[in-house]
This record gives C-alpha cells, structure tokens and sequence, in this order.
C-alpha cells in the first residue's frame, strides 16, 4: 500500500540560491537576504541604552541592564510636568557617553535651556537641536537624519506641538481634523525602518488627550494609529510626590512608571516608582540599592541590612550611601542580579 504524504506537491521552479543571488544583486552586505545560521551570532538580539536607573532598566523587563533599544521606536506618554522631555534627555546623554554619537532632538515643546542640557549630562558637541514646530519640515529632517551615519538617537518632542503647513495656512473655521494623523502615519514607519536599518534609537514624546465618547480610558494618544502598532515599547509616566532636602527645599519629585506595551520580552504591567532629581536625574545609589533589596541579593532584616560580604548597615540610605564610596562593589552585585534573570 502507497504512504500517503502530508506534504504538497509544488511545480518545479527556481533554485533558491538563484533567486537570493538575484535578489542581493548590487544589495550592501547588511541588505541582503541570508538564511539565519549565516547571521552574525548577535543578529537577533537587541541592543539598549541605560535610562541612568538600574531599577528602571531592571522593570523593563529587557535581556540585560539596558532600557531604551536602539534600532526600535519608544513612545514616553504621561501627564504634564512628569519628566518626559527629562527621561529623554538622561537616555540621550548616556548615547553620547557610550556611543560618541550623536543626538538629534527635535523640540517642538521649545522648553530646552541651556541649564538643562547641563544639568543632565548633554554634550553640545553632539547635541542636534532643532525648535520649528513645522511638521512637514521635521518629518523630512527626521527621515535624512535616520539613514545618516554617527546618529544615535532621535527624539521628537513633542507628537502633538507640530503642526502641517495645511493647518497653518488654512483658516480657522475650515476643517482640518486628521491632517497631522494622516502625515504621521505615512513618514513614521520609514523613519523608524531606516532607524533599525542604522541601529538608532527613535524616542516619541506624546501627551494624553481625552476622547469623551469612548468606553473606559477616555485618554488616548493623538497623532495616529502608527503609535500602536509601531512602537517596540511604550510607557507611561506621572508625576506623585514631591521631594524636599533636610532645609525644605524642594529638589526632585516621584514618578510612576507604568509599562503599556512591550515587544522586547514578557513584562509586568504594574506600576513602579522612581525618583527624579532636578538636578541631575535619577539617582543611580538610590536605585541600585532598592534594587539590589528587592531582588534578594541584600537581606534585610527591619531597619537593618546584610550585603553579601556579611557588611551589616542600618538605613536603606545609608546603604545607599556605603555603595556611592564602593561604586566598584556595587556594579559587582548588579552583575549577579543580571546572571540570576539568565
């Protein structure tokens, strides 16, 4: 009796390797199409910036310490006031000290001071900024600048504070909804293509709108549904707390973090909180120490804690304080948190 087969007879017709050699004709080695096992062995895995806070890296969820990934698209939404243009401004900073390229920022929003960008860390010397609110202009710049050689990250900020030269010229009575959507959702996904084509890292900056007709959340993100399917990550920021110094002096306030979208690995949606300091940003004891608790690898018993070379201190800011005179130490102990996630 004949074997039935499951597998489909198909006409006979061209050799693979002919048609790859066809198609990689004249393509760079980067463009051309490649079976996986002739890869490089990193051609898959993803790529980070630092946010500056070990304990937001950790709640990322991502392979190692890292935060922001290169070569993705990353939309930081929130309320007004709850560190944005900051968060972006920290994560292009570490850019420029890790990678020596440069930042591209494209500052609708017009609120970056000089004070500002030396506040957190910016290099001028790799710091594009650009302030016209012009869509079309930004969207053209944006594009050049995402297939353009020492470009490490690109920042937008914000979504909504661009406006279409159709808008401006147009009167105010004339209908112009959906304008801006529209040229969003058509130049934003090949921007952020070239971005992962460069390993550039592309950040959005957005605000809440309310849309009274929907159901549950009447927040939404305006600027068109590329935000949706586009993004690799996507979270969510809102100002709690504030924080004073010992002399009552207002110097940083607490933020929420919520994680709303995530392609990089299996995340926890739960809120999480950090602090920001207006002075220099996140507070990298602070948040390695909290860590570094949180994940077992110093015990705390009340008020007390033991690292693991048996130190006992009393005070979570005193441990915080222990590690800012034993940098070397602590990097050491975030090591192991980063073997225990593998």
């Amino acid at each position: 009796m004949k074997k039935e087969s499951n597998t489909l007879e198909q006409p006979k017709g061209k050799n693979l390797k002919a048609t790859l050699a066809k198609l990689n004709k004249g393509l760079s080695e980067g463009d051309m199409f490649k079976l996986a096992s002739e890869q490089p062995e990193d051609y898959f895995k993803i790529h980070y910036l630092s946010t500056g806070s070990p304990y937001f890296d950790y709640k990322l969820q991502t392979e190692d310490f890292g935060g922001v990934p290169i070569g993705r698209t990353t939309i930081v939404v929130g309320t007004e006031g709850s560190g944005k243009t900051s968060f972006a401004l920290m994560v292009g900073a570490i850019m420029q000290k890790t990678t020596g390229k440069y930042l591209v920022y494209f500052d609708g929003e017009r609120t970056v001071s000089e004070s500002y960008i030396d506040r957190l860390g910016i290099d001028r010397s790799l710091f594009l900024h650009y302030k016209d609110n012009n869509l079309e202009r930004m969207l053209d710049a944006a594009q050049e600048f995402s297939v353009t050689e020492g470009i490490g990250m690109i920042v937008i900020d914000s979504l909504p504070m661009f406006t279409s030269t159709v808008v401006e010229e147009k009167a105010a009575e004339q209908n112009t909804i959906g304008i801006e959507a529209r040229k969003y959702n058509t130049k934003m996904p090949i921007i952020g293509g070239n971005c992962s084509r460069y390993n550039i890292a592309l950040l959005c900056i957005n605000q809440y709108r309310k849309d009274p007709g929907s159901m549950g959340d009447p927040r939404v993100m305006p600027r068109g549904e590329w935000q949706k399917f586009h993004s690799s990550l996507t979270i969510d920021l809102t100002k709690k707390d504030l924080i004073f110094d010992k002399e009552k002096r207002l110097i940083g306030n607490a933020i929420d973090v919520r994680i709303k979208k995530s392609k990089l690995e299996a995340f926890d949606k739960k809120e999480f909180t950090v602090n920001f300091y207006y002075d220099y940003g996140f507070d990298r004891f602070d948040d390695g120490t909290a860590l570094l608790i949180e994940t077992g690898i110093i015990d705390q018993a009340g008020s007390w804690f033991v690292l693991p070379n048996d130190e006992k201190i009393q005070g979570q800011a005193n441990v915080a304080d222990f590690f800012r005179s034993n940098e070397e130490y602590m990097e050491e102990l975030l090591k192991t948190v980063i073997k225990e996630k593998e």
